[in-house]
């Protein structure tokens, strides 16, 4: 076959679902259809913005490194453990310095990402697809749960399907013009930013330039080779970059935990390799393949068969290439978490780099596997039920936010009641936070975990002074049974603990304890304590005959005790 012939053959419709296709009519009523359905799916995600929901603990724990931190400091290993790209750090914490530190302009820029992703994934779609497939494609992402959810959220799961998206955005647009290699030196200019983006966004590019390497060095011509070395190298390099500067020392940070702690269902069973093939078949059957819809445990079943229908439609029409593409970054991400570097499955959202590939495929199958239904006029009706299930499904998501616009009703409770709290302490005494002004831990582990990011995140947004960033200044002068000092403790306050007894104890010896109490927002589910929301609020003044220096002396000695 003449290169002419090969690119003719690839830029042709790669499956022409001939069913319900045969007017141009029919074609423009597919494409307004594909383009409702991307109107739904960012009005959805605009609404779930646009409620506010109060922010949860997963959230506040990256929120955490974004209050203070420069540039530099975004490097260097992340409160609470977390893992994030350096790129997105900088880009929030730009957002908070511009807007303010609050949770609407936190999920200001990952909301942006994820509208962005599904109108690119639309553009993508249609090159590969055609009619029905273009249009269940597109709805399977549109509406899906997780997409909407996590990329809503304080975390960089948006970039991940943005950055996916992208970069087999440049994939199809070279299949469809393989003589050309503008969309490799583009993809080469773009790369080190994705990956700067998004750490699982390397699944992707690595997975297209393995997918497409046979193609473009055995069969492209020179200025093709040439752009498509550029772009290796661009990829090699950034990532190298990227992991020396960043990515290290939070993964050293955390140590074994990423590995054998929470993530530790979503790496293969190395220990029994016997169970690697269950393990494969529920990863795939489960969280990772909820287009539109699924859960754990085999609930995404159905997805999981659609889309091995659809890479089998592509691989028998000859699109072998494209089919390479997508399915290169299951490979890729297999090899991280078989390594420990990278979990795979279990949660949908570390998995959103697959989200493209998987709506792609799926949605395919769906079309296929309706065209071959032999029932007369069920070719035609299933498409068209599906199409009506999801438009049910995403004006529910609406019906569901505008309802009920939080993830659990404690987290309703949390911000409530600390937006009330820091206001109403702080009228008619010194408010100071063991843990941020006076540098106390009765217990360490407790700013390592649990709601505690959720407490430091509300105290800077509802104190006063915590939100202007005023440092606290010990005037025990001005301190009075009218006017105490109030010390604030979180969670850990028991009268039993050695610490705290400890720290009432340098405490005591130039104040007086005048009152003590106790605010339970949350008392946590009982195997899990560290998600136990309370408040302990001390008030103190100096003990008569004290002088001043020594009073605030001791204040500010506390942390030392």
């Amino acid at each position: 076959m003449s290169t002419d012939a090969r690119a003719a053959d690839i830029a042709a419709p790669l499956v022409p679902l001939e069913a319900g296709i045969s007017t141009g009519e029919d074609d423009r009523w597919f494409v307004r259809a594909s383009w409702m359905l991307v109107g739904l799916g960012l009005l959805v995600r605009l609404v779930r913005f646009a409620v506010d929901y109060p922010i949860w603990h997963d959230e506040a724990f990256l929120a955490a490194s974004l209050w203070d931190r420069g540039p530099a400091e975004l490097a260097r290993p992340l409160e609470y453990g977390q893992v994030a790209p350096w790129m997105f750090l900088v880009v929030e914490r730009l957002f908070v310095a511009t807007l303010g530190y609050n949770e609407m302009t936190l999920r200001l820029f990952p909301t942006l990402c994820g509208m962005a992703s599904l109108v690119v994934f639309r553009h993508v779609a249609s090159r590969m697809l055609r009619g029905w497939g273009l249009v269940l494609a597109t709805g399977a992402l549109a509406v899906a749960f997780y997409p909407i959810r996590h990329g809503n959220e304080i975390k960089p799961y948006a970039t991940d399907l943005l950055a996916a998206t992208v970069l087999l955005a440049f994939a199809v647009e070279y299949l469809r013009r393989p003589d050309r290699s503008r969309w490799w030196w583009i993809a080469a200019a773009t790369t080190p930013v994705l990956l700067g983006l998004s750490y699982p966004a390397v699944f992707v590019a690595g997975g297209v330039a393995a997918a497409l390497a046979p193609t473009v060095l055995l069969r492209g011509s020179n200025r093709v080779r040439a752009a498509f070395v550029a772009y290796g190298l661009a990829m090699v390099a950034s990532f190298g970059v990227i992991y020396l500067a960043a990515t290290s020392s939070q993964q050293q940070a955390m140590g074994d935990h990423y590995r054998f702690g929470y993530w530790r269902e979503s790496f293969p069973p190395l220990d029994a390799p016997l169970w690697i093939p269950a393990w494969l078949l529920d990863v795939h059957a489960g969280n990772l393949a909820a287009y539109p819809v699924g859960e754990r445990r085999g609930g995404s079943a159905a997805t999981l068969i659609c889309a091995i229908v659809g890479v089998l439609a592509l691989w028998r029409s000859g699109r072998r290439a494209t089919a390479g593409v997508l399915l290169a970054p299951f490979g890729m991400g297999l090899v991280a978490a078989f390594l420990g570097k990278y979990p795979y499955g279990g949660e949908a959202r570390v998995v959103q780099y697959l989200a493209p590939s998987i709506c792609l495929t799926a949605g395919l199958g769906m079309a296929a596997l309706a065209a071959r239904l032999r029932r007369p006029g069920a070719a035609e009706r299933v498409p068209r039920l599906l199409l009506g299930a999801m438009v049910a499904l995403g004006a529910g998501l609406i019906v569901k936010d505008l309802a009920m616009p939080y993830r659990v009703y404690k987290d309703v409770k949390a911000r409530e009641f600390a937006r009330e709290f820091w206001a109403e302490q702080a009228r008619d005494a010194d408010l100071a936070c063991a843990k941020v002004d006076l540098g106390v831990e009765i217990d360490p582990h407790s700013w390592k975990a649990g709601m505690s990011a959720v407490y430091l995140f509300h105290q800077r947004l509802y104190s006063p002074r915590h939100r202007a960033g005023e440092p606290f200044r010990a005037t025990p002068d001005s301190w009075s049974e009218g006017r105490p000092l109030r010390l604030v403790l979180y969670r850990d306050f028991s009268a039993d603990d050695p610490n705290m007894q400890a720290l009432l104890i340098a405490m005591g010896r130039d104040y007086e304890l005048l009152d003590a109490r106790e605010y339970v927002v949350d008392p946590g589910p009982t195997r899990e304590s560290w998600l136990r929301d309370a408040y302990g609020v001390f008030d103190f003044v100096p003990r008569r005959g004290d002088g001043e220096e020594t009073a605030a002396g001791a204040v500010e000695g506390a942390g030392r005790f």
